[in-house]
């Protein structure tokens, strides 16, 4: 739980506050904008929520911190926040929230298809969670882009009857998974395509869904420092020319029209435009 003794000085008097184990993780700033800015390698409240939109923005970002560090000085119930996870972001896509520590607060997603739901990478285990997901289909498939964000994968495919999909040079993360990606060429299950994009680390893949919708883990993602679409050299754990290459091929689904990472921004993308903006990306890449 936050605590007031380790109140980062710079949050606005107020009850919501963020205290000094924030690990700069970005969940709160995306959840709730208009409350959480960023500081010198931390998180803080800039402006205390007023209105009802406001109030249950913070919340959920207190919910989602990973690392406890979100508090309320005022004691305000949390049912209602807790119970509007998943978020829908609109096209049967929604975010989960309750992000996870081991995977450093990285976004996970439920994907509602009539052929099937989908999970892209795992949130923390929670009750409430798992009732709001059987109430909308369950879950067929776990899709893990990467060893980093698999979080509580184990325990929602064993809730769920659910099979983990996984690429074979991640598999430590996930020894037991039911489907295991092997090779650099794409896999099609239904309408989505799994495409191998090594760079962030070895085996990381990711989803396509309808040739629209891109779930990029941490391959590329829009960057609100770079008010532009990035990657992150920075975090490369594998290869960064290999992460340049991987993503060029992406610039081969010129209908995507929106991008889901785990970290970085979630953004739109004007139809048909997606071609140059990769073009674009791998030119600064290579600077």
């Amino acid at each position: 739980m936050a605590s007031l003794k380790k109140i980062i000085s710079e949050n606005v008097e107020g009850s919501f506050f963020v205290d000094s184990t924030c690990i700069d993780c970005d969940a709160c700033r995306k959840i709730a904008p208009s409350s959480f800015v960023r500081g010198k390698g931390y998180s803080y409240v800039l402006k205390q929520p007023t209105s009802v939109r406001e109030k249950m923005e913070a919340k959920q970002a207190l919910i989602s911190c990973p690392v406890g560090s979100i508090g309320m000085q005022e004691k305000e119930s949390l049912v209602e926040a807790m119970e509007s996870f998943p978020i829908d972001l609109g096209h049967d896509i929604y975010l989960n929230g309750f992000n996870h520590k081991s995977s450093y607060g990285a976004d996970s997603y439920f994907i509602k298809s009539d052929l099937g739901n989908f999970m892209v990478d795992a949130p923390r285990f929670n009750k409430t969670l798992v009732k709001k997901m059987h109430e909308m289909g369950g879950l067929k498939f776990i899709f893990l882009t990467h060893k980093d964000d698999v979080a509580d994968a184990k325990n929602y495919a064993r809730e769920f009857g659910a099979k983990r999909i996984i690429h074979e040079d991640e598999l430590s993360a996930q020894p037991d998974a039911e489907i295991v990606i092997s090779g650099s060429g794409d896999t099609l299950i239904d309408d989505f395509i799994i495409m191998h994009t090594p760079g962030h680390t070895r085996g990381h893949m990711v989803l396509i869904w309808k040739e629209q919708y891109l779930f990029s883990g941490d391959h590329f993602a829009y960057s609100d420092i770079r008010g532009d679409w990035s990657c992150f050299k920075n975090v490369c754990w594998y290869n960064w020319e290999e992460q340049i290459e991987s993503v060029e091929r992406l610039a081969r689904f010129p209908k995507i029209t929106n991008v889901y990472p785990g970290h970085g921004r979630r953004n739109s993308v004007t139809p048909g435009e997606f071609p140059a903006i990769i073009q674009r990306v791998v030119a600064w890449m290579k600077t």
